[in-house]
């Protein structure tokens, strides 16, 4: 950004201007005075950067109603790399104030009227498409670029059938490739997508909203089937075609191509020019090879002899030396200043001669008002002989826009659709090595160098004014790989994928950007992409069209099922749903994270409420040795819950049903093994303590009712079992190892002691 400052004053100018009892001078006034700054403009730039913005204005209202008048030419506002004339002093306030109103900011940064201001190298090149009000200072080492966005609210599913469709397409064309843990999509290789992308953007640009877009899609995708895609001719063919035949029949095919593309614009300029300018129709005409539509109105206009000529177009060259001998002979005789330019417009572009020079100083260029398509097929069809290859006519077509000086250029740049016709201006700077080119010149260009740079080609600005819009650039970098185009580099490759994928996910169609990541090269890269998007998209509602996207991702995508659980546990961790989280945790297979989440917080309340079966449902899923070998304090935690709750079942089976004297003994072995393990069960909070308590309690009670069973009295006696008068010396050793609280202590040191009594008073009988 170009510095505002004052011319520097001598230091003998100061010294004669000093009075002798001037205050002393600050050491910043002073510096500022050395350098040549005015101190005041110095003092109003740090005022800007504390104070606010009317503080500002008011200091900039003092400053410059303060100012010396235009005749005073050493006060003039002026930068030291940038010397500004007189005629530039009385907008300088301006410019200081744009500058003091930035605060000195520099980078990209969105104005309130929705501008993207953006301040860069003279090395990048300028888009001016909005009037500046500002001073134009082309000389200046800094510019200030003007770009306006288009930020448009989009409706809901409006452009869904743009996204989707060449996406289905190209899935139909690419194999899934599942060696590694994380697929591998690669497109198939061959042309056969080609020919798709092209019938359905054929069908597609009538119907939709975006019709603009979508016929310059089909343009392009029109252009790759006429330089890559198959042809009839090529295939009707028995033996294999020589390269002279191919190098024919792609010429063919690109012609017809360039007819088709400039068809809407010739009819146009037709209808407007048949009846009143017949001549300059014609030319319309012959700009699309559409010579004998250009011969009948030339006849139909009674111009007998253009109509003539133009039946010799397609003839030997013979006719082009004799037209050329004629605008010679011409502009001898000084004879071509009584001819209309329109018609001598024509017969330069049959004399094969792109700019002609007439005797009045000015000169007659076929391509003048032509967009580049036209100007190329004007180089193809009628400056070069008609077996040229393709590759030669854009070779002179490249120097009819390239040649450095400005007189020897007569056709225009292949600027992007969007820009032609438009009235913008594009400053290339010579050390400018990536101007602003249309995506069909770029796929010429690579047509013509196999090893032509790819990265210009798949810019999105040489397709469309959004820079965001990846749509065409990714699909087009698909097809070129399947037709061996390798020399992407990495690092672009990964911004495309990357991009293209975010821009599916703002659209909310988030399984398709996972497709377009499966495309990355890097195993690693690609797993951490497809894993982090699951995540930020995976929801915990079931419904139709998530179910869809899910089975859509795991048989299409060969995604595998668990990242999608994996994410679900993560989702339901942020949401705190604990139950979920589990049992998501459980299907992606994470065992040990399973377990410590079970013991940590569910567990507890389970055994509390009673709710066994629901515990159990986890606990017997994580039992089987292949997963509880790999789970951490397995036998500590959750065998210990699993038992607890095995025991219960138990011994609710057997007091229903009568039990062999086997079963009876593997249940008290049970039991007295859980009397060890309850206390190992690690407790990190007060309902953990009271389960645990509450377990004790229950196999206390459990141990008697077994024993009480084991020593049950005799079958002769009518008595039942009583656990109360269970053996004290069965009894107390496996009591006093449970983990309870006091009062439940208390309450089991009771009935021992009871128990205790009762075999003394026993004995003592």
């Amino acid at each position: 950004m170009v510095d505002i400052t004052q011319e520097p004053v001598l230091d003998s100018m100061l010294e004669e201007s000093m009075p002798e009892d001037q205050e002393p001078v600050s050491a910043s006034t002073h510096i500022a005075s050395s350098l040549g700054i005015n101190p005041h403009v110095l003092q109003i730039m740090k005022a800007s950067l504390l104070a606010d913005e009317e503080d500002v204005d008011m200091a900039l209202d003092q400053h410059f109603s303060h100012l010396p008048s235009k005749a005073d030419t050493s006060q003039e506002i002026c930068s030291p790399r940038l010397p500004i004339s007189a005629s530039h002093s009385k907008k300088s306030r301006s410019l200081v104030g744009g500058l003091l109103q930035s605060k000195f900011t520099s980078g990209t940064f969105l104005s309130p009227s929705a501008f993207v201001q953006e301040c860069r190298t003279p090395r990048a090149s300028s888009l001016m498409n909005i009037p500046s009000t500002s001073p134009c200072l082309t000389e200046s080492p800094f510019k200030v670029h003007l770009e306006k966005l288009s930020l448009r609210q989009k409706k809901l599913n409006e452009d869904l059938p743009l996204y989707q469709t060449p996406l289905e397409l190209n899935l139909k064309h690419s194999t899934v490739h599942v060696d590694e843990l994380c697929p591998l999509i690669v497109p198939n290789p061959g042309v056969a997508v080609i020919h798709d992308y092209a019938e359905w953007a054929k069908e597609a640009s009538g119907d939709l909203l975006e019709a603009q877009i979508v016929k310059h899609w089909s343009l392009t995708w029109t252009l790759c089937e006429a330089l890559w895609g198959h042809l009839k001719e090529l295939e009707s063919q028995l033996d294999e075609p020589s390269e002279y035949i191919q190098i024919v029949e792609r010429r063919r095919a690109f012609s017809r191509w360039l007819s088709h593309t400039a068809a809407p614009q010739i009819e146009e300029e037709v209808s407007l020019t048949r009846k009143d300018n017949p001549v300059e129709a014609v030319f319309s005409y012959l700009t699309g090879k559409r010579i004998s539509e250009a011969c009948c109105l030339a006849q139909q206009s009674g111009d007998h002899r253009l109509a003539l000529l133009l039946s010799q177009l397609v003839g030997s060259q013979s006719v082009r030396e004799l037209l050329t001998m004629q605008l010679a002979d011409w502009h001898q005789l000084q004879a071509d200043s009584f001819i209309h330019d329109e018609r001598l417009r024509i017969f330069a572009l049959l004399a094969g001669k792109p700019v002609w020079q007439l005797s009045e100083q000015k000169q007659i260029n076929v391509c003048s008002h032509l967009d580049w398509k036209r100007s190329l097929a004007i180089h193809l069809w009628y400056l070069l002989p008609p077996t040229a290859s393709i590759s030669r006519a854009l070779s002179m077509y490249e120097e009819a826009f390239q040649n450095t000086s400005e007189g020897d250029r007569y056709a225009c740049s292949p600027l992007p659709s969007y820009l032609e016709g438009s009235g913008y201006m594009i400053e290339e700077e010579q050390d400018s090595r990536r101007p602003l080119r249309d995506v069909c010149f770029h796929l010429l260009k690579l047509y013509s160098d196999r090893h032509y740079d790819l990265n210009q080609l798949l810019e999105p600005r040489s397709i469309t004014a959004d820079p965001l819009d990846y749509r065409l650039s990714w699909h087009l970098w698909e097809v070129l790989r399947a037709l061996n185009y390798t020399h992407l580099s990495e690092q672009c490759d990964g911004v495309l994928q990357a991009s293209y994928a975010g821009q599916l996910e703002s659209e909310g169609l988030w399984e398709w950007a996972i497709f377009v990541l499966l495309h990355i090269a890097n195993s690693s890269m690609r797993e951490k992409a497809v894993r982090e998007l699951l995540t930020r998209h995976c929801q915990l509602s079931e419904t139709p069209e998530s179910w869809a996207k899910e089975t859509f991702l795991t048989q299409k995508l060969c995604v595998p099922a668990e990242w999608i659980h994996e994410a679900k546990a993560v989702r339901a961790r942020m949401e705190s749903n604990k139950h979920l989280e589990a049992l998501y945790l459980f299907k992606a297979g994470h065992w040990n994270c399973c377990h410590k989440l079970v013991i940590r917080h569910l567990a507890s309340d389970a055994i509390i409420n009673e709710n066994y079966d629901y515990l159990k449902g986890f606990l017997e899923d994580l039992a089987p040795p292949e997963r509880s070998s790999l789970i951490q304090d397995w036998d500590t935690s959750g065998l210990v819950y699993l038992d607890y709750i095995r025991v219960i079942e138990m011994l609710h089976r057997i007091q229903q049903v009568d039990c062999s004297g086997y079963e009876m003994e593997q249940l008290h072995t049970k039991v007295t093994s859980l009397c060890n393990r309850i206390e190992q069960i690690q407790c990190y909070s007060a309902k953990d303590r009271l389960a645990q308590s509450d377990m004790a309690k229950r196999i206390a009670n459990l141990l008697r009712v077994v024993l009480s069973l084991q020593h049950a009295p005799d079958a002769t006696t009518d008595s039942s079992p009583d656990p109360q008068r269970v053996p004290l010396r069965l009894l107390a050793p496996h009591i006093g190892r449970l983990p309870m609280p006091e009062d439940y202590a208390l309450e089991e040191l009771r009935s021992l002691t009871q128990s205790y009594l009762r075999e003394l008073t026993v004995g003592s009988q």
